[in-house]
């Protein structure tokens, strides 16, 4: 692209003495004789060349700035969405984890102890209830107390066989 530096420049090997030194004493003369060379020339052409051609491709991307600029707002957009979304992921698959592992043994036996307990008191509560309203309708209380009974029944049965499970 850029034309080679010539081993010697006939234009001045040809001039007279008298030539040379009035280039050399006069830069005016100097600049002037510089710019008149085809490589001077040449090197000027390129430049005006490179400098439309930048001019050109500058004006072809501030067409697309607004584009681009939308196109990074999207882009940060989608990437918060993403973060937010893979943390409500990690939050979900963390609680996921925790329900589907199996429980400890003897969390779970202390557990259904307590709601065995609780079972226990609330029959004891219905019973005592009903003996001081008089207890008129046993049928009726036989019903209810036998649900809440075998609730009791049911959880201490549980917690027995996970006992001898272990």
């Amino acid at each position: 692209m850029i034309p080679p530096i010539p081993s010697s420049f006939l234009k001045i090997d040809n001039m007279h003495l008298s030539e040379l030194n009035q280039l050399v004493e006069n830069n005016s003369v100097l600049q002037q004789f510089i710019d008149g060379t085809s490589e001077v020339k040449t090197l000027k052409e390129i430049k005006q060349s490179i400098e439309t051609s930048n001019v050109n491709a500058a004006k072809a991307n501030l067409v697309h700035e607004s584009e681009m600029e939308d196109l990074c707002a999207t882009v940060e957009s989608l990437k918060q969405d993403l973060t937010s979304k893979m943390q409500r992921y990690r939050e979900l698959d963390a609680e996921r984890v925790a329900l589907t592992h199996p429980p400890d043994l003897q969390e779970a036996i202390g557990e259904l102890n307590v709601a065995k307990k609780s079972a226990y008191r609330e029959s004891e509560q219905f019973a005592d209830e009903w003996i001081d309203a008089g207890g008129e309708d046993v049928n009726d209380f036989v019903k209810k107390f036998m649900v809440v009974r075998l609730l009791y029944h049911s959880r201490a049965a549980k917690a027995e066989r996970l006992e001898n499970s272990m």
